[in-house]
């Protein structure tokens, strides 16, 4: 039985924003390249590209343009929780379920961090290989310190419903185990 589940994508607005901008950059240094050389026969540029090249430039540009956009705008951190165990993915970068015994970990607990400064931004992040976030969106997580003490933090935007949590299971468990 799941006591807690998560969802998150990375849909915020300036996310968006900030791809559509980029995209519509590039996009503005292409177009009018391809209309001038390939519509009007003129040569684009001082060191003008055959037809061919510009068409599979721009070709190639486009589609990585949009296969960037599309891999951020798919992203999505899952989060969950049962009696046992955390589980998470963090599709496309994670596409199965990663799972973690509570017996795995030293210390789990939710804590207010900062994204840029502690990891460099929000998504799939590496603070050298023993610090780990997985996020989206904000400034809270559910940190994982493992026995090994390697450090997991998976963001989340329900922090007052993971801390009640967490301090239930970890009742239960000194019940159980202290």
């Amino acid at each position: 039985m799941l006591y807690f589940k998560e969802e998150q994508k990375m849909n915020q607005w300036w996310v968006v924003l900030v791809l559509v901008g980029v995209d519509l950059m590039i996009l503005g240094i292409f177009i009018p390249g391809i209309y001038e050389q390939l519509i009007l026969g003129e040569p684009w540029g001082d060191i003008p590209m055959s037809d061919p090249g510009l068409i599979l430039v721009s070709a190639f540009t486009f589609l990585v343009l949009g296969g960037v956009s599309a891999l951020l705008l798919s992203a999505k951190l899952e989060t969950q929780i049962d009696k046992y165990s955390i589980r998470y993915r963090y599709f496309p970068f994670i596409r199965s379920w990663r799972k973690v015994s509570f017996d795995e970990l030293q210390e789990f607990h939710v804590r207010k961090y900062s994204p840029i400064s502690e990891y460099g931004g929000w998504g799939y992040r590496f603070r050298g290989r023993k610090n780990i976030a997985l996020n989206t969106r904000g400034n809270m997580g559910l940190q994982l310190i493992f026995k090994d003490h390697k450090k997991l933090l998976i963001g989340t935007q329900k922090p007052d419903q993971l801390k009640a949590l967490i301090s239930k299971i970890q009742e239960n468990k000194q019940e159980n185990y202290g």
